[in-house]
């Protein structure tokens, strides 16, 4: 092999070393990089997204925040965190008048930690013996409506939940007695009447009269923290 084209091929030779070497030390460093930088961006990108979308839930949720507060003012005031028997014998007061009724007497008694219900066990039915031939058939016993399913949440314990008995009585008609019964119902309050009961009311003479003294039995209740549910359970009757 000549001079000349042994140097011509260790000119190629070095031609390539210092091509491979360029692009090992400059060329894949800036591949490199612009790879992080593609990575880095659609990270970003996908971030960015992740925020436009809660922002806009978080948008969506603050326009919908009045109606939610005034929600909770309402179920506050139904559900207190309070005995506050005074606003409800007020607020009996005026839907009495209303009503066109008048308040004779009032009660509460001491508070009590609610107790959670127990769904009750499903019966079990027993085998019923094989009729005979000569057995007459059974008359059908119309079946009685189911009971609604038990409803509880968790976080309603007798730590934090209690009842106050109320009895409250009034005087009128019965078509007032219904009016006063209905306002109750939708009060501010929650009172959840479980008896009535109602005793006729003589006249001046002796003679019947369309009046009566009705009497509404039930619950208020109070929904607190451990310590204010506590010492709701300890606060004395208020009786009128």
């Amino acid at each position: 092999m000549s001079r000349n084209r042994l140097s011509l091929l260790l000119a190629v030779v070095a031609m390539a070393v210092v091509a491979v070497g360029g692009f090992f030390l400059a060329v894949q460093p800036q591949l490199a990089q612009a790879s992080a930088a593609q990575t880095q961006t659609e990270n970003v990108e996908t971030t960015n997204h992740a925020s436009r979308a809660e922002l806009a839930r978080l948008r969506e949720q603050a326009a919908k925040l009045p109606a939610m507060r005034q929600e909770l003012e309402q179920l506050s005031a139904s559900v207190p965190d309070g005995a506050d028997l005074s606003s409800f014998i007020a607020d009996l007061d005026g839907i009495a008048s209303a009503s066109g009724m008048e308040v004779s007497s009032y009660t509460t008694s001491d508070a009590v930690a609610y107790a959670p219900v127990v769904p009750a066990a499903a019966p079990s039915s027993a085998p019923s013996a094989s009729p005979s031939a000569s057995a007459a058939p059974a008359a059908t016993v119309p079946s009685a409506p189911a009971a609604p399913a038990v409803v509880t949440n968790g976080a309603i314990t007798g730590q934090n939940f209690s009842v106050i008995p109320v009895t409250v009585a009034v005087d009128g008609t019965f078509e007032q007695a219904r009016a006063f019964l209905a306002g109750v119902q939708h009060g501010k309050r929650l009172f959840l009447v479980t008896s009535i009961a109602s005793a006729e009311k003589s006249g001046e003479d002796g003679a019947a009269s369309d009046q009566s003294t009705w009497t509404f039995g039930g619950s208020i209740y109070v929904l607190a923290t451990a310590d204010a549910a506590k010492q709701t359970q300890t606060a004395a009757p208020a009786n009128g």
